[in-house]
């Protein structure tokens, strides 16, 4: 049988999850599955208020209690910095509700919390600053007395003449949006074990977007090699952007184990996890743009002031990020872009999904509405009409190898029924559209995007796949499978990945900024060549052709011209090895993107080779009697360069559209004076099971000649579509703007009274 031309035996058909049964099952390992011989449970003591003096901390009682075996305080780390303006345990001043402040270790997890309660920290509370507003004014109390003012940090990007642009421009539109902050829920919380027993040894089990951070980040803290710092990254329950590295109870875990000499396990608890999540903060936009009457756009002008909390972490990604997608996803003349990081006595912030992108895209994809309906131009046609393609350039010099967008723009508004339904839907009803673009990994907090892969072709022709790339619930490892297999003409279920250990995995920067199918799945792909490549010398001799000339397919291996001249996988790979050479074939690749980081003085280049586009159609029904949006159906359409398995592409689809509905319409961490008042997944509201809408999945292949079998992200790309088409839908239905985000019921009713909607029902 052989291979009809462009055609693939795996990729492109609908596969199970390998590890679906595992972990349906409850057979899959989790960190806090772990127990070690030894065993000590941690607890943190942290600050019950924002801002303060620290006056005196008293352990003595809690170093009483039996079965404690290790108590830590800033007399025992120091000036050890958990970041860049982070000391681990506060010895002078507390900065938010929750602070770390000391730590102990003991042989329960009842005894590690009574101790913990029995250290007495005196505190002289100070007056917190709680908004950006504050923060910024002249007299407002600086949280980081070595710093001149509040500002963390600010980025400024300037791409083409903005100032020609508007004065070229027809119209010009200003608008502020406001994004509250909110949680990344994970499913599985926050949880470390550390074993530092032994002094040139710290083994650390964490769920983690990037083994490679945490790992080279607690090498220089500690002062130890790389490879003394083990990293098992077994399964991970999330991340959404909110696992990418270290945060503190990582540090205290291995501070406690290195002092007790025993293995010491942190468990965060619910309340705890909206104190340590590190999701969004407030995010205020300000956008003025410029635009032809026949709706060309012309420039995008944002001044971004951001909620960084307590610490900074790396948040100065999250407005270079905003700064370069402005001018990414629609053609413009110019681009400017000013964002400002501000430090208050909030928790601290990091982002959530999408590194502040779905912030972005709900306030530019709203007032691209507002602008559409100033120039009574259907929001449809004006965003085809300004999509970016295939080959453009950005002002930035992004360049697109492949683009499918206005194909998503299209083919959502003609499935959802958009020209039947826009402005024809009966009262209370809404339809609206969301665009969105995301890269596919590439060049940014390193100087390369390498990942690695290994696999291993056994004498009964099953294979084991290495790779240092965590499965977070996205499907990767099965993806990895899929491009391994086809390459190597054998089936998924033909392959083990073994992944999470960095004593056994190859190098991987990790599951990060969308790069695991295209930048790992061409290192998988180039491994998987390898491999063929050895086994074909072998299986050529015994078919007495050329190995150039051999298919790999079914199991079975073949010459091109002489289908029926065939040996089975197996069988090449047993000559293999218990050949006269007796070679045991492990392959090997690796993959960097041919790419350049962006120039730090213009800001402009192409770091990624690779990037996905999507559009998604949101109707939706408001009750005005409770201000409730009820969504009905979403038109999920996303350029995802070849869809390596598609029923996973469709369940990364239905993932985002859930999670992005959960930002728009219900998530928030409502603050008051620096402390969470909805602090557990009870009162925090998220989307349930029974409230996800009517779904529609169109899988636009564009094909990028850089992916692997063509294939680019669909990771967090569709969720920057979800909020703004939502978003749009609504205000849709009432008649009337929304400028914050979450849309509760309390924002609907306000909108509903300003346009006078409850007026004229009642009437």
């Amino acid at each position: 049988m052989t291979k009809r031309p462009g055609r693939f035996s795996v990729i492109g058909t609908r596969r199970p999850r390998l590890d679906g049964p595992l972990k349906v099952t409850g057979r899959s390992q989790f960190t806090d599955d772990i127990v070690l011989p030894g065993m000590l449970h941690g607890k943190i003591v942290r600050s019950p208020i924002a801002r303060g003096r620290i006056l005196n901390i008293d352990t003595a009682r809690a170093e009483r209690l039996p079965g404690v075996k290790a108590v830590l305080t800033h007399r025992d780390a120091g000036d050890f910095m958990a970041g860049p303006d982070l000391f681990l345990l506060k010895q002078e001043q507390v900065n938010f509700f929750g602070d770390e402040v000391a730590a102990v270790a003991a042989i329960d997890e009842d005894t590690a919390a009574e101790a913990a309660e029995l250290i007495t920290v005196e505190y002289e509370p100070l007056p917190p600053v709680l908004s950006v507003q504050q923060a910024l004014t002249a007299d407002a109390p600086l949280i980081h007395t070595y710093q001149d003012s509040n500002q963390a940090d600010e980025i400024r990007m300037d791409f083409g003449d903005a100032d020609k642009a508007f004065r070229e421009a027809e119209h010009v539109r200003t608008d502020t949006f406001t994004v509250h902050p909110n949680h990344s829920c994970y499913s599985e919380h926050h949880v470390v074990l550390a074993d530092y027993s032994l002094p040139d040894k710290l083994t650390i089990w964490t769920p983690i977007q990037s083994s490679l951070f945490i790992q080279m980040n607690m090498a220089f803290k500690f002062g130890l090699p790389v490879s003394s710092i083990r990293i098992m990254n077994l399964n991970t329950g999330g991340a959404f952007c909110g696992r990418g590295g270290e945060k503190p109870h990582h540090y205290i875990a291995a501070l406690l184990s290195r002092k007790a000499g025993k293995p010491v396990k942190i468990q965060c608890t619910a309340a705890e996890e909206f104190l340590v999540y590190r999701g969004g903060g407030t995010h205020t936009f300000t956008l003025k743009t410029g635009v032809m009457q026949d709706g060309t756009l012309k420039a995008v002008d944002t001044d971004l002031l951001l909620d960084c909390g307590a610490y900074m972490d790396t948040q100065f990604i999250v407005l270079r990020f905003i700064g370069f997608s402005q001018q990414m996803l629609y053609k413009l003349d110019a681009s400017r872009f000013r964002g400002q990081l501000v430090y208050t006595n909030n928790p601290p912030y990091v982002f959530h999904h999408g590194t502040g992108m779905v912030a972005l895209r709900f306030a530019l994809g709203s007032q691209l509405d507002l602008i559409a309906c100033d120039l009574d131009i259907d929001p449809v046609e004006l965003r085809v009409k300004n999509a970016v393609d295939k080959n453009y350039t950005t002002p930035s010099k992004i360049h697109y190898a492949s683009c499918g967008l206005k194909e998503c723009i299209k083919k959502a508004a003609s499935k959802s029924g958009w020209k039947k339904k826009y402005k024809k839907l009966p009262p209370l009803q809404g339809i609206g559209i969301g665009c969105g673009v995301i890269r596919s990994g590439g060049k940014g907090m390193m100087d390369h995007d390498t990942s690695a892969a290994v696999i291993n072709v056994g004498e009964d022709g099953k294979a084991t796949l290495f790779t240092g790339l965590p499965d977070m619930g996205q499907g990767s490892h099965t993806a990895m499978a899929m491009i391994a297999a086809e390459t190597l003409g054998i089936l998924p279920e033909d392959i083990r990945v073994i992944a999470g250990d960095t004593d056994v995995a190859p190098f991987d920067m990790g599951a990060i900024a969308q790069r695991g199918t295209f930048t790992t799945g061409n290192a998988v792909k180039q491994a998987s060549l390898d491999a063929r490549r050895q086994i074909a010398k072998a299986a050529a001799a015994q078919l007495g052709v050329k190995p150039t000339q051999l298919v790999f397919n079914n199991r079975s291996v073949y010459a091109r011209e002489a289908p029926d001249r065939t040996i089975p996988f197996e069988d090449a790979a047993y000559s293999t090895l218990h050949s006269i050479e007796g070679r045991y074939v492990t392959g090997k690749g690796f993959y960097n993107p041919p790419t350049q980081a962006v120039d730090t003085q213009t800001m402009q280049g192409n770091p990624a080779l690779a990037y996905s586009f999507g559009a998604q159609v949101a109707e939706v029904e408001v009750d005005p009697e409770t201000g409730i949006v009820k969504l009905l159906k979403m038109t999920v359409a996303h350029d995802v360069g070849r869809a390596i398995n598609p029923l996973a592409v469709e369940g990364q689809l239905d993932g985002q559209v859930f999670s992005g509905m959960g930002q728009a319409l219900f998530e928030e961490c409502i603050m008051q004076d620096g402390q969470t008042l909805n602090p557990t997944f009870l009162d925090y509201r998220l989307p349930r099971t029974f409230e996800i809408p009517e779904m529609k999945h169109i899988i636009v292949e564009s094909i990028d000649p850089y992916g692997p079998f063509g294939a680019k992200e669909v990771g967090q790309g569709p969720i920057q579509c979800t909020t703004q088409a939502i978003a749009n839908a609504v205000s849709n239905a009432i008649g009337y703007p929304l400028t914050e985000l979450p849309i509760t019921p309390e924002r609907v009713l306000a909108a509903l009274r300003q346009s006078g909607e409850i007026a004229i029902l009642k009437d």
